[in-house]
């Protein structure tokens, strides 16, 4: 097949996940025999503060754009990252006409059988509707909501929501995806499915589920014994660090086993009181590797040092260290108060023998079973999570059969192979009849 992969962002310049995924898939695809194409923003290849797409004709030749790797970065972000993104309506408008030039040259030039469009974060639909304007077949990969960013606000008689629909509607039509077919769409699972048509994009009712997976040989199991702790335990959190993510929830489970350890006190758990064990959780120490929010990094830190808890943070880990990471520690904690698309961090550190503890109402809960592979949890519940720490904490034989589960669970169903076959076999399936 002949290939043109879209995204708003390719390695070496990513913000996480969604690109290095994006990236192995294209190594993937190109090893088994496959041309491949990436048609991406400049990011990174000029300031930050630089301005937005200007309206000019593309002259470069898609083929010298490439430099020999096989990338083009001609496409633009109508704002550059990591400065927050607002409606900016004129500003996505000339991206987004500015981005469909540029595909409609590259479609022109190239010739490919296929489009592959993965994230149009801040790259606006402009080269998604180049695509399906053209006579190929199209894929989306959804892995998380952010299309819907570009939904058509509805209709409403409140005036803000009648301007918004307003202008959506006949002024800058451009800049929303309501005109687009989305004929074929791999979805990450099924509640970002339902989220993504909740939120006005209905096309992806269609969406077929392929669930991701992980380079399961990246994360080894070192450890002589998994489950076993160190003195004082290490507990992670990988992550980005914002509220919703649930960080602040874990400091202050960890607080509350530290006053249950000088007081010995009951435990409540919503309406119930519940007894806790007379013996003690280990001390311990918490890692954050991960960045995000400056402001609520400061009050972690100070609710941690309210609590007690020795915190360490790592801040921007490379994915090629994760591994080393993962293993280093001694229980994963992913106290997410959202509903996450899926759960590749749990795959990880699973895969490397590190028993999880999680909340369980995204995506994880595809794979994450109680008391078998990981503990779970309700979102925004710290005595629930203080709960699950101590009993992962005392139990050295949960802690064993929760790691042994946890790295089956991935070499049974989430391996990346089995990911990537499957998105294989959907492009594939797009293909004219010979």
């Amino acid at each position: 097949m002949k290939i043109l992969v879209i995204s708003n962002l390719f390695a070496p310049y990513i913000l996480g996940g969604y690109e290095i995924l994006c990236g192995q898939v294209v190594d993937f695809l190109r090893k088994k025999g496959h041309t491949v194409t990436v048609l991406t923003s400049d990011y990174g290849l000029r300031d930050a503060d630089a301005g937005a797409a200007e309206s000019a004709e593309p002259a470069e030749s898609a083929e010298s754009a490439t430099k020999g790797d096989g990338v083009i970065r001609r496409l633009k972000l109508y704002r550059y990252f990591p400065e927050p993104a607002g409606l900016e309506r004129k500003n996505r408008s000339r991206t987004a006409l500015y981005n469909r030039k540029v595909t409609e040259n590259v479609l022109g030039q190239l010739k490919p059988e296929l489009v592959f469009i993965w994230s149009l974060l801040r790259l606006t639909p402009g080269a998604a509707r180049a695509a399906e304007r053209s006579a190929v077949p199209v894929l989306y990969s959804f892995n998380d909501e952010n299309i819907t960013s570009f939904a058509k606000h509805r209709f409403g008689l409140k005036p803000r929501k009648f301007y918004r629909w307003f202008f959506d509607t006949f002024i800058y039509p451009e800049i929303t995806v309501s005109d687009l077919a989305f004929s074929h769409v791999a979805c990450i699972s099924e509640v970002t499915k339902r989220n993504i048509i909740s939120h006005g994009v209905p096309a992806a009712a269609s969406a077929e589920i392929i669930y991701q997976g992980i380079p399961i040989h990246r994360f080894p199991v070192k450890k002589e014994k998994p489950g076993m702790l160190h003195n004082p335990v290490r507990i992670l959190y990988a992550g980005q660090v914002h509220p919703y993510k649930g960080v602040l929830v874990l400091v202050r489970a960890l607080a509350l086993l530290n006053q249950q350890n000088k007081s010995g006190t009951a435990q409540k758990n919503g309406t119930e009181e519940k007894k806790v064990p007379a013996n003690k959780v280990p001390a311990s120490t918490l890692t954050i590797a991960g960045t995000g929010d400056k402001l609520f990094q400061q009050e972690l830190i100070r609710e941690a040092e309210k609590g007690g808890v020795s915190v360490n943070f790592l801040g921007i880990t490379l994915y090629e260290d994760m591994p080393a990471v993962y293993r280093n520690h001694d229980v994963l904690v992913f106290p997410s108060i959202w509903e996450e698309p899926f759960g590749l961090t749990h795959l990880e550190a699973m895969a490397s023998g590190l028993p999880v503890i999680s909340t369980d109402n995204g995506g994880q809960r595809v794979f994450l079973r109680d008391g078998e592979n990981a503990l779970t949890c309700s979102p925004d519940d710290v005595p629930g999570l203080a709960d699950a720490l101590k009993r992962m904490l005392l139990d050295e034989e949960l802690r064993e059969r929760i790691a042994r589960e946890g790295r089956k669970t991935v070499e049974r169903d989430f391996t990346f192979r089995r990911y990537a076959d499957s998105l294989e076999k959907k492009l594939l399936s797009l293909l004219p009849p010979q």
